[in-house]
């Protein structure tokens, strides 16, 4: 049996009158073509609105790169350009006003607009009102970075060069990323050894008064005084010799020389005392000393002690020359390092500083961290940087050495080259023999307390990686071992990849 359609007259279903529901459609007709019209509509202003949102997020990033020196009325005008661009080819066809507040090192951009309603009108609904917000850090983060590099005599030859090359490249591409701000970055460099040439060569003359937090008689909480004459004023020494200052200075002791704790002569121990490298004793009578440059004017039979700390014996002509290990004589002897340079965004000042840089003495990582950290302080004796915690200042450090502490073992009654830290024998370091990492690990928590982000590099070492380098950086990432110094230039590139990088995080 197949089956059959019914047949159905519409024509007579139409105008039937028999119960129609031809005025009941009419009816229904009106309510769900506005229902369609608006949802139509609503769609539409939700697209508008999140493509306005899409292009307010857009300009509040742009904004966000604009110097912190920038004007209102320069950041409203880059901004309304910002987003009309981005609007142009999209539905929205009203024009967009734009607000911006300044709030806290932070951006409040506002947007309104509206949107014409097509089918709505039926219902006198004309418009839908668009807004869109965001909120953004402004201004590029600001960077204050220290390069503390090491310059001790196990660096000579190639690394140096390599060290020099690459510190400038670092240093230009630092620069670069300040774009029309100048002061976004400013940079200082520490070069290092067993001490760190901080002031520069000074002439001694009658009157002389040392730099404000510098005191040329060592205070007792330094320990054993290399001079038997209590309160013996090296500038003085210095002064009747004729010799001018090299500008470097001693380690102040624990826990002064782990902290940028700022100078005071109301604590004594904060203060710090120029280098002196003493007369060593006369040979032969005393084999084995290096830094022999005037007689030691005592009669009798006075100990080692008695001639290398006789006070009166500094007068006369300094003996000329080098001795053995390439020490000038005299009481700069080790101190030949270039001067360091402070905070600045001068690219020739620290170009210059890097083409002096010349490699001798031993290992102090602890001296060159201290300066490198007071470089960026915000306390004396530079005051440079600004106060911690700054919003949008990032304080960076870079670290490279090639080597550990040390304190390099004589065949003499010293026991030790003077340093920094003195002799060995005067127990700065808290020990009498070898060398301590104890005031390097100290020194980098406090830094990293303090908010510094910390780099280190070590160079041209084979082996295991030392612990209290990788402990010094801030993150695993940002310890660089580069057992071969031709690779120094990539990692340099590296870390400032990482810099700039900070500078847009914030």
């Amino acid at each position: 049996m197949k089956f059959r359609w019914p047949k159905v007259d519409f024509w007579s279903f139409l105008t039937d009158r028999r119960g129609s529901i031809t005025p009941a459609f009419a009816v229904m007709m009106l309510p769900l073509t506005m229902v369609a019209g608006f949802s139509i509509d609503l769609a539409r202003a939700h697209e508008g609105r999140a493509k306005l949102q899409d292009a307010v997020d857009a300009a509040a990033l742009a904004l966000a790169h604009q110097p912190a020196t920038a004007t209102l009325d320069t950041l409203q005008q880059a901004a309304q350009l910002w987003i009309n661009a981005d609007l142009h080819d999209s539905d929205v066809v009203k024009p967009v006003s734009v607000s911006i507040t300044p709030s806290k090192g932070q951006l409040l951009l506002a947007a309104h607009t509206t949107e014409p309603a097509l089918v709505s009108g039926l219902a006198g609904m004309s418009e839908f009102h668009l807004a869109a917000n965001s909120t953004v850090k402004w201004g590029l983060n600001h960077v204050e970075a220290a390069l503390v590099l090491d310059n001790t005599g196990s660096m000579a030859g190639t690394k140096i060069s390599t060290l020099t090359s690459a510190a400038q490249t670092l240093v230009t591409t630092l620069l670069a990323q300040a774009g029309s701000d100048v002061n976004a970055v400013k940079i200082a460099v520490v070069p290092f050894s067993m001490t760190v040439n901080v002031f520069g060569q000074t002439t001694i003359g009658a009157g002389y008064t040392p730099p404000a937090g510098v005191t040329g008689v060592q205070p007792s909480a330094y320990g054993s005084d290399v001079f038997t004459t209590a309160n013996t004023n090296r500038f003085t020494l210095m002064k009747n010799m004729s010799q001018k200052w090299g500008g470097c200075v001693e380690s102040r002791p624990y826990p002064y020389d782990t902290q940028d704790t700022a100078p005071s002569a109301a604590t004594p121990a904060s203060m710090f005392v120029p280098f002196f490298a003493p007369d060593e004793p006369d040979t032969p009578t005393n084999t084995g000393f290096l830094n022999n440059y005037v007689a030691d004017g005592v009669s009798g039979t006075p100990t080692w002690q008695q001639r290398q700390g006789n006070v009166a014996k500094y007068t006369g002509t300094v003996r000329s020359g080098s001795n053995s290990n390439g020490y000038t004589y005299g009481p700069n002897a080790g101190c030949s390092l270039a001067q360091m340079v402070r905070l600045t965004n001068n690219a020739s000042t620290l170009s210059t500083v890097l083409t002096k840089m010349t490699a001798i003495g031993d290992t102090n990582l602890a001296v060159g961290l201290q300066w490198g950290w007071l470089a960026l302080s915000p306390t004396a004796p530079f005051s440079d940087g600004v106060a911690y915690n700054t919003p949008n200042t990032t304080k960076i450090m870079v670290f490279l050495t090639d080597g550990y502490n040390t304190n390099t073992d004589t065949n003499n009654s010293d026991d030790s080259y003077y340093s920094s830290a003195g002799y060995i024998w005067q127990n700065r370091w808290g020990i009498t023999s070898g060398s301590a990492a104890q005031r390097t690990t100290a020194i980098c928590s406090h830094m990293k307390t303090a908010g510094i982000t910390v780099y280190t590099v070590r160079i041209d070492v084979s082996g295991v990686s030392p612990a209290v380098l990788q402990a010094c950086a801030s993150t695993p990432a940002q310890f660089y071992d580069v057992p071969n110094v031709a690779n120094l230039p990539a990692a340099f590139t590296a870390i400032a990849g990482q810099i700039g990088k900070l500078r847009l995080a914030q």
